[in-house]
């Protein structure tokens, strides 16, 4: 039988003290909004924090945008863009 080359994944715990009620209140509406669990909204905040780390001079909304494109891509619903032409509405 092979095996799978993908390691499993370790739960990591995530405490959140007497003083970041506030904090964990906010993240859980976050991810009752975007329908998410609260470990995944967490997750999606470290993703978004590396990238931002990695590429301070790009604004929150400009990374938003890519990782969005991204999805859309892979979702097979990219157009390729042809230079040099216009289309008028």
């Amino acid at each position: 039988m092979a095996r799978s080359s993908r390691k499993a994944t370790t739960p990591v715990p995530v405490r959140f003290g007497a003083g970041e009620e506030p904090l964990l209140t906010l993240i859980r509406a976050r991810a009752t909004a975007h329908h998410r669990s609260v470990s995944g909204q967490i997750k999606h905040y470290a993703h978004i924090a590396l990238i931002a780390e990695d590429n301070p001079d790009l604004p929150l909304s400009t990374i938003q945008g890519i990782l969005e494109a991204q999805e859309e891509l892979r979702a097979g619903l990219g157009e390729p863009y042809q230079w040099g032409v216009i289309e008028s509405a």
